[in-house]
């Protein structure tokens, strides 16, 4: 399988491998902190240095780096046969759970919001480097924290920092700077954070039982939430700036549904409808599915499709026989072309394309085995898989801290 699996202590070298593991499970995650849990026997060399304060892992596939971050929490068994230990952590994304301050050199904070304005990866790398980065309070650089190359990548966005966890401000920066994605990789005895443009592969990488390169499915979607958002910017009364617009694909579907979005603390027009369009694809129809894949020439996880890129799903509707030239036809260009209209539309009768970014990958490894299990879906979708009352409570949540950061 190719998988090698070190320990690294906490100035981030490598300094055991781990070869008498019994399970590993790496939850990837585009654009949020993922996790790994690794269960190992208690007496072994990796063990004694896992338990260790800020000790991590690192792990490798084919001789490059997929996942590396440090321990979280540690559990041992013990019974009359085994005596195992069983360790997590998450990934090095963790480290942007740290705060964007409103003056990253305060206190005292002089300024209500830390306000820049620019390409979305310039903005982005600016709030990690002042706040975590080189550039922060000694005390609270991230150890081995450095920043790759700017590219200049994305829209231009605005960003307030006020309060804000470091991972939820560049994640919307990220999604209003044109779906960019972030990552932090492990270079030699560094942490380097990369912003990265994913890539529309729906044309190449397809799945689906028709090809046989599907074993299972779970897919599920629901309704859109809201589908034309009004928000309010700064003012009192007729004096308040407002902008509205809907989604008139969503609206024809679903009729309309009314939002409304309070950010009283700009009256910066290009600002608003940036909030306008994050709201509407918040609240926009929602669509997770999760799929187990089988590795085929030009389709393999890592090597021709990643975190953040674009993909397709093909499933037929019960009952129906449809052959792979077909789904392939109704993938190519065909589909823009007036006379193949009533071809494609007769198509759509029989088949579910499912075509969304790669939002996450569960890679579970044994010394006997690997599966890989990405799920597809629109923002916020696997949030979904929450009980509605949680879901709301953690909406509640986010208002009430957007009120005490104020």
């Amino acid at each position: 399988m190719g998988y090698e699996i070190y320990v690294r202590n906490v100035n981030l070298k490598r300094i055991a491998p781990v070869e008498d593991y019994q399970s590993l499970e790496l939850v990837m995650r585009f654009n949020a902190a993922g996790s790994w849990t690794l269960t190992i026997p208690t007496d072994s060399k990796a063990a004694k240095e896992l338990i260790k304060p800020k000790a991590g892992i690192i792990v490798k596939k084919d001789g490059q780096m997929i996942f590396s971050g440090p321990v979280k929490s540690r559990n041992r068994k013990w019974d009359i046969d085994e005596d195992t230990v069983t360790i997590s952590g998450r990934d090095d994304l963790i480290h942007l759970q740290n705060l964007a301050l409103p003056v990253p050199g305060g206190p005292p904070y002089t300024s209500a919001y830390d306000v820049r304005t620019g390409v979305a990866e310039t903005v982005i790398r600016e709030y990690i480097d002042y706040n975590i980065g080189i550039n922060a309070r000694s005390e609270r650089k991230v150890p081995g924290l450095i920043l790759a190359e700017d590219l200049g990548r994305g829209k231009n966005v605005t960003g307030r920092a006020r309060m804000h966890p470091l991972i939820d401000l560049v994640s919307s920066l990220a999604l209003k700077g044109g779906d960019l994605g972030f990552r932090i990789v492990q270079k030699e005895n560094n942490l380097e954070f990369q912003v990265y443009q994913p890539t529309d592969k729906t044309k190449t990488v397809v799945f689906s039982p028709l090809l046989g390169n599907l074993i299972d499915f779970d897919y599920s979607s629901e309704d859109a939430e809201a589908n034309y958002v009004i928000v309010g910017g700064g003012g009192e009364g007729a004096e308040r700036t407002f902008v509205e617009r809907g989604d008139s694909t969503s609206i024809t579907k679903y009729g309309r549904i009314e939002s409304f979005k309070d950010r009283r603390d700009t009256v910066d027009t290009t600002e608003l409808n940036g909030s306008l369009d994050e709201e509407l694809l918040a609240k926009a129809e929602k669509t997770s599915l999760s799929i187990s894949p089988i590795d085929m020439e030009g389709i393999t996880f890592g090597k021709d499709y990643n975190l953040g890129d674009k993909v397709s799903v093909v499933i037929t509707q019960p009952n129906e026989v449809v052959d792979i030239e077909t789904v392939y036809y109704f993938l190519s260009e065909f589909q823009s072309v007036p006379i193949e209209q009533e071809r494609i539309r007769k198509i759509q009768e029989k088949i579910d394309v499912i075509q969304d970014v790669v939002r996450e990958v569960k890679i579970s490894i044994t010394p006997e085995r690997e599966t890989i299990t990405p799920n597809i879906g629109t923002p916020e979708s696997l949030s979904k898989a929450v009980p509605g009352i949680f879901d709301e409570v953690k909406k509640l949540r986010r208002r009430i801290s957007n009120l005490e950061r104020r």
